[in-house]
């Protein structure tokens, strides 16, 4: 059974039949429900954990947004995590599988070698990446033919998105519970016991919602993120100042400079004509999609050599110090394979 485990950090021994509180939230539809709250040194060991997975796991920084750039996949990626918001709330998926939807398909693309990002594969890279969360985060996942009921300009067969299934969890060493900002502004909430906390995660998540679909919050660190969210959120609420220093004790200079550099870019967007009304522009697309403007659902597509069209420059677990430029000056463009429709 041993073998079985993933490497992952344990705030206890696995083996302990008492299980921690969980610091996750609940969080279904429009609600945020809190979960109990852990005493103070474990939810500080939580958060070093996670802080420590975050240096290792995510992408951030400049090199991923130039990457998206150079790879004309700033549009595929925002119109993924439009579809993602979409389809979390036809499925009523909770909000942590959405962000590590999200945070499956940055990790993926970034560490696979592709010549040319076609709109086919976009899709089956979402389809699977939120197939994959949901099997981690949902106690009952939908089948592929519900994820694939609305949105998308191809369906796939099972066995397809199987196969893309395993393809991907090697490329990301099995690691699916990592860091977002969703996660990491769960447990700071935790950690401040504010009052009325239940009502502030609700705003909180909807301010992730739209960083979650801004390109420039791809410059920062999932924590960051979360601290700038809750951070603003503090502010509205006037609630800043007494809570405030119980956050930035927990970073060093470089993450707080990082802090107050992207809430000042949450700032300034925010007060951008037409950006409040994000995620409603969002679900008025995927209600455009929805009525079928561009889905043809007798297109089937079955792959061919999954893994030779999505070449893995480099599994996450290994090699972490190398650039991906020496990777790709190594590995040629995988050769693109044919597919068939199915009768």
């Amino acid at each position: 059974m041993d073998n079985l485990l993933c490497d992952e950090s344990w705030l206890s021994d696995p083996l302990t039949p008492e299980s921690l509180p969980s610091f996750r939230l609940n969080i279904h539809e429009d609600h945020v429900a809190m979960s109990s709250a852990m005493d103070a040194t474990t939810i500080e060991e939580a958060i070093s954990i996670d802080l420590e997975k975050e240096s290792c796991f995510s992408n951030h920084g400049h090199k991923f947004i130039e990457f998206l750039v150079s790879k004309k996949l700033t549009d595929a990626r925002f119109q993924t995590v439009q579809w993602l918001i979409q389809t979390r709330s036809r499925l009523n998926l909770s909000f942590e599988t959405l962000f590590s939807a999200a945070n499956c398909f940055d990790r993926f693309i970034y560490v696979i070698s592709c010549g040319e990002w076609r709109k086919w594969m976009v899709e089956l890279v979402a389809v699977t990446s939120l197939s994959v969360a949901s099997k981690f985060n949902e106690v009952a996942s939908p089948s592929f033919q519900e994820l694939q009921m609305e949105g998308l300009t191809h369906m796939f067969h099972h066995k397809t998105i199987l196969e893309m299934e395993l393809i991907m969890l090697k490329a990301l060493a099995w690691r699916v519970n990592s860091v977002t900002s969703l996660s990491f502004s769960q447990i700071l909430m935790t950690k401040i016991g504010i009052v009325g906390g239940d009502i502030m995660m609700n705003r909180i998540t909807e301010h992730l919602l739209d960083d979650l679909c801004d390109l420039k919050m791809l410059e920062y660190a999932p924590s960051v993120v979360a601290v700038a969210a809750v951070w603003t959120v503090l502010e509205e609420k006037a609630a800043l100042e007494e809570n405030l220093g119980k956050i930035m004790n927990l970073f060093g200079q470089e993450p707080k400079e990082n802090i107050a550099k992207c809430v000042n870019v949450m700032k300034s967007r925010n007060v951008e004509k037409g950006w409040g009304s994000r995620i409603g522009e969002v679900e008025s697309v995927a209600s455009g999609l929805q009525r079928g403007d561009v889905m043809n659902r007798n297109d089937v597509y079955h792959g061919g050599d999954l893994s030779a069209i999505f070449q893995i420059l480099r599994s996450e677990g290994n090699n972490k110090k190398r650039h991906r430029d020496y990777y790709e000056d190594k590995i040629h463009p995988a050769k693109r394979m044919t597919f068939v429709m199915s009768d």
